[in-house]
C-alpha cells in the first residue's frame, strides 16, 4: 500500500492535494495532544476550500459601491468572525499569489484574472471561467491552512508554538486578512488566527501614567522588576501621560471604540487621542510594524505607527512568551524622542497560568531584545513570533476638522484648459510647501504637521480647534501673493478676486452622513471630535456603531496593478516645479481619481524615531508616496529612481518603496540591470532568482540584511516564512542572496507627465 501511495502521490498537482487525499493535512500528528492542552475558551478546526466557500463567497454577493462608505453592504466586518477563520477581505488571495488560475502562474496572468472581475461584481456574476476555478475545491492553486487555532490566552500560542515546534510545521499568523502581499495566510502551515483572543483595549480600557513616575524615567533596568510601570515610564519621558494596550486580535475598531469610551468618561472633556489606521477592521499590529501611515489620524503630528509602540509582547518561535521594551535612553539634540540606548525583556515562566500568575523572569536563553526591538518595530508582522499584546502611547486630545479644500471651485467654469492648468500647478506647489516648507508661506510648523491625508481620500484630516479655517486661510494668501502667476495665463484679476472671496461652508458637530458634503464644488469644513465620528457607522446600518472598513472587500488586492513609491521631500523640495509636473502631492487636481499618501514629511520624519526601528530611511525622508504602475517600471528604474536614490550599487541597492499596502506583484529591478524593471510574464521562480527581492525593495540591502541576520538568530528554521516577509527570500542556509555589484544606472531625464497621468488613470482607489 504504501508503494501504491507513492504512486498516486506521484498523479496528484501538488503536495497539499495529496495530503488533503489522504486524509487532511498532516493527519500523522497527533492533533489531539495539542486540543487537550488548549484552555477552555481556545480551539482548533479542521478547515478546506469548502469552508472558504460556503462562509466567505456569501459576503461577495452582496453589492459593492464605494459611494456607500457610510452603510456598506459588503465588509470585511461580515466575515472576521466567521468559524474557519479563513476569510479575507481580498477574496482571491485564498490562492497561490492571489491568483485562482490552476495553470497560468505569472504576475501578468494574476493580473489579468483580476481585471476580468472587478470589485462591483457579485459572486454569482463572476466571470464563468474564473468562478469554475474558485468553485472547484481541488484546485491546486487554493493555498488555504488546513487546521487553525483559535487562542484565547497567552498559554494557547505557546501549546501551538510548541508544537509546531516538536513537530517541524510551519506557522501562519492572521488578525483580520487585510495583507496585500498575501502574508497572513498559507497553505500548509498550522494557522494561528488570534481575533478571539483577550481583547485588552476593549476590556482594561485606557491607562492614566503617574506622573510622580515621571521621576524614575532613569531608573536603571534591572531595577524594573516585571517591566510593570515600563510603557508608562517610557511614556512619561515622551511627555506622553496615558497609555492603551492592545490585544493580538484586536482591530483599530476596538481601540479606537475604547480611547472614545475612555474620553466619554472624562468629567473635563475629551484628553485622549489615538494614532493608527482609517480602516476599522485593519490590525493595529501588521499596521503598526510594516510602518503605519495615518494621514487621517495625524500622524504627521505624531509620527508613524512604530513610533507609538512603547512596550511588546509575544510568543517567539521558540515557544518563549516574552515581553520587551527600553528601559535606558537619552534625549539627543535634533529628536524630539528619548533615543533608545537599552531594551530589556524577560520571559514568562508560568504561562499556563491566568495573567495575575504570570511570572516574569529573565530569561534562560540568550534573546537580544535590543535586535528584537529594531526587528519588529518596522520589519514587518507575521515573522517574528504571535504578538499577544502592544501597549502603545496616547497623545493629548485635539479635535479633527476634515477639509475638502476647492482651489477654483467658484472659478472653474471660467478658466480655459491652459489657464486651469496653471491654477492647478499653483496648487499643487502651495500644497508641497504647506506640508513640506511651511515656513515659507507663513505657516507653522504645528499646523502643517497637524494635517494629514491618506491616498484617495477626498479632505485633508486637520487636528487642533479652527485647523480647517487656517489651512483655507493660508491657500487664500498664498493664492493672493501669487495672483501674478496666473495674470500671465490670461487671468483676470476679477476671476482671482472671485476665488478669494468663495464662500467656504462649515458644518459644526458633523456626522458620518455628512461626508457628502465633501464632493460639493465649494470648499467644505466639517467638524468633529474625534475620528471615530467621521467613520464611526450609524443606527440601522449593517454594522452599526463599528469603525468603516476601507477598502472594502473586493477580488484582487487593491494595488495589484502597481508599486507604492515613496517620493523623497529633499528632491521635491530641490525641484519644486519638476515635482509639480511630474509627481504632484494631488492627483485629484488632475483629474485622476487619486491622490497621493501625504502622512510623511511632518514628524513622522527622524525627528520623533527612537533610533532603534528598521524603517527605511526612504521612509522616514519621503515628502509623500504614491501609487507607479508595474507596466512602466523600465522608465521608473531607468529615468526617475536614480535622480531619488542611490542607484550606483555602492552601498547595495536603495529602499524605495513604502511596506504598507506593498504589492505582491512588486519586484526591484534585475538584479543584473537596475535600469530594467522586473518582467511580470516571467513565472515566480524565474523573477524571484532574477529580480530584487520585494524585501529588499521596501528595506534596503543593508537593513535588509541585519534584519535577516536576526530573523535566522529568532528563527533558525523559518516556522514563520510569510510571503513577502523578512525571511521568506532567503535560500535555505541563510547565504546571502543580495547581489550589491550591479551596473550604475545613468542619470537620464524624467518620463513626461502627460505619461505619467495616462499611466496613473487607471490606478484602482484606497484609503487606509
Amino acid at each position: 500500500m504504501k508503494l501504491l501511495s507513492t504512486f498516486l502521490l506521484a498523479l496528484l498537482p501538488n503536495a497539499a492535494a495529496a495530503d488533503t487525499w489522504l486524509g487532511g493535512w498532516r493527519s500523522d500528528l497527533p492533533w489531539d495532544v495539542l486540543d487537550a492542552n488548549l484552555s477552555s475558551g481556545a480551539s482548533l478546526v479542521d478547515t478546506t476550500p469548502i469552508q472558504y466557500l460556503d462562509e466567505c463567497a456569501p459576503e461577495f454577493d452582496k453589492p459593492l459601491d464605494p459611494t456607500w462608505i457610510s452603510n456598506p453592504a459588503r465588509s470585511n466586518h461580515g466575515m472576521i468572525d466567521q468559524p474557519s477563520g479563513l476569510c479575507m477581505p481580498h477574496f482571491f488571495c485564498a490562492f497561490e499569489d492571489c491568483n485562482p488560475s490552476p495553470d497560468n502562474r505569472t504576475g501578468s496572468d494574476g493580473i489579468l484574472v483580476a481585471d476580468s472581475v472587478p470589485d462591483t461584481t457579485l459572486y454569482s456574476e463572476m466571470n464563468p471561467t474564473v468562478k469554475a476555478w474558485v468553485d472547484w475545491t481541488e484546485n491546486p492553486s487554493y493555498d488555504l491552512p488546513s487546521k487553525v487555532v483559535f487562542p484565547a490566552v497567552a498559554s494557547d500560542v505557546v501549546a501551538a508554538i510548541q508544537f509546531a515546534k516538536e513537530h517541524n510545521l510551519e506557522v501562519s499568523v492572521k488578525n483580520s486578512g487585510h495583507s496585500y502581499t498575501k502574508a497572513s495566510s498559507k497553505g500548509n502551515t498550522l494557522h494561528i488566527n488570534m481575533n478571539r483572543y483577550y481583547q485588552y483595549a476593549t476590556n482594561d480600557g485606557v491607562t492614566d501614567c503617574d506622573p510622580n513616575m515621571a521621576e524614575l524615567v532613569s531608573r536603571a533596568a534591572g531595577d524594573t522588576d516585571d517591566l510593570s510601570d515600563q510603557p508608562c515610564r517610557l511614556s512619561l519621558a515622551k511627555n506622553k501621560d496615558a497609555v492603551v494596550r492592545v490585544g493580538g486580535g484586536e482591530n483599530w475598531d476596538k481601540v479606537y471604540r475604547a480611547v472614545k469610551a475612555a474620553n466619554e468618561a472624562q468629567p473635563d472633556g475629551y484628553k485622549y487621542l489615538a494614532v493608527g489606521g482609517a480602516a476599522g477592521t485593519v490590525s493595529p499590529m501588521g499596521w503598526t510594524f510594516s510602518a503605519g501611515l495615518s494621514g487621517t489620524t495625524a500622524g504627521r503630528a505624531f509620527g508613524f505607527g512604530v513610533d507609538q509602540v512603547v512596550q511588546i509582547e509575544l510568543v517567539l518561535p521558540n515557544g518563549q512568551h516574552v515581553k520587551f521594551g527600553p528601559t535606558e535612553w537619552e534625549m539627543v539634540e535634533g529628536f524630539d524622542a528619548p533615543q533608545t540606548r537599552s531594551v530589556t525583556g524577560l520571559c514568562n515562566t508560568n504561562p499556563e497560568g491566568t495573567e495575575d500568575a504570570w511570572m516574569w523572569e529573565p530569561c534562560p536563553d540568550d534573546i537580544n531584545f535590543d535586535d528584537l526591538w529594531f526587528a519588529v518595530r518596522g520589519g514587518g508582522g507575521g515573522t517574528w513570533g504571535v504578538i499577544t499584546s502592544m501597549y502603545l502611547q496616547l497623545h493629548d486630545y485635539m479635535p479633527l476638522e476634515r477639509i475638502a479644500i476647492r482651489y477654483n471651485g467658484c472659478v472653474q467654469d471660467q478658466l480655459d484648459e491652459t489657464q486651469a492648468k496653471a491654477w492647478n500647478d499653483l496648487a499643487q506647489k502651495f500644497e508641497i510647501l504647506f506640508l513640506l516648507d511651511p515656513f515659507t508661506i507663513g505657516v507653522s510648523e504645528a499646523r502643517s504637521n497637524a494635517c494629514g491625508w491618506p491616498m484617495a481620500d477626498t479632505a485633508f484630516s486637520c487636528y487642533g480647534e479652527g485647523a480647517g479655517r487656517y489651512f483655507d486661510a493660508a491657500w487664500k494668501r498664498y493664492l493672493n501673493e501669487n495672483r501674478s502667476v496666473l495674470e500671465t495665463q490670461g487671468i483676470s484679476p476679477a476671476i482671482i478676486d472671485d476665488a478669494l472671496n468663495c464662500t467656504t461652508y462649515t458644518i459644526e458637530d458633523a456626522e458620518i452622513s455628512d461626508q457628502g458634503a465633501l464632493s460639493a464644488q465649494s470648499t467644505t469644513i466639517l467638524k468633529f471630535r474625534d475620528y471615530p465620528e467621521t467613520a464611526t457607522l450609524p443606527p440601522g446600518t449593517a454594522y452599526p456603531g463599528k469603525v468603516v472598513d476601507s477598502p472594502l472587500p473586493g477580488y484582487g488586492p487593491s494595488n495589484y496593478q502597481q508599486q507604492n513609491v515613496l517620493v523623497p521631500k529633499k528632491w521635491i523640495l530641490e525641484n519644486i516645479d519638476l515635482a509639480v509636473a511630474f509627481a504632484p502631492p494631488n492627483l485629484l487636481g488632475l483629474g485622476l481619481g487619486i491622490s497621493g499618501y501625504r502622512a510623511f514629511g511632518g514628524k513622522a520624519s527622524n525627528s520623533v524615531s527612537d533610533g532603534s526601528n528598521s524603517l527605511s530611511s526612504a521612509h522616514r525622508e519621503a515628502g509623500y508616496m504614491f501609487n507607479y504602475p508595474h507596466w512602466y517600471a523600465d522608465d521608473l528604474f531607468s529615468s526617475i529612481l536614480p535622480q531619488w536614490f542611490d542607484m550606483s550599487g555602492d552601498s547595495g541597492f536603495p529602499a524605495y518603496l513604502g511596506a504598507n499596502h506593498a504589492s505582491i506583484n512588486t519586484r526591484g529591478p534585475l538584479k543584473d540591470d537596475w535600469s530594467k524593471g522586473c518582467p511580470l510574464d516571467w513565472s515566480k521562480e524565474e523573477r524571484d532568482e532574477k529580480c530584487v527581492s520585494l524585501q529588499e525593495a521596501i528595506w534596503g540591502t543593508k537593513v535588509l540584511q541585519r534584519l535577516e541576520e536576526i530573523k535566522l538568530k529568532v528563527d533558525p528554521h523559518f516556522m514563520f516564512n510569510c510571503n513577502g516577509c523578512v525571511g521568506n527570500n532567503l535560500k535555505r542556509g541563510g547565504e546571502d542572496i543580495h547581489d550589491t555589484s550591479a551596473a550604475p544606472v545613468p542619470m537620464v531625464t524624467l518620463v513626461p507627465s502627460f505619461l505619467i497621468a495616462t499611466a496613473i488613470g487607471a490606478f484602482s482607489t484606497f484609503v487606509f
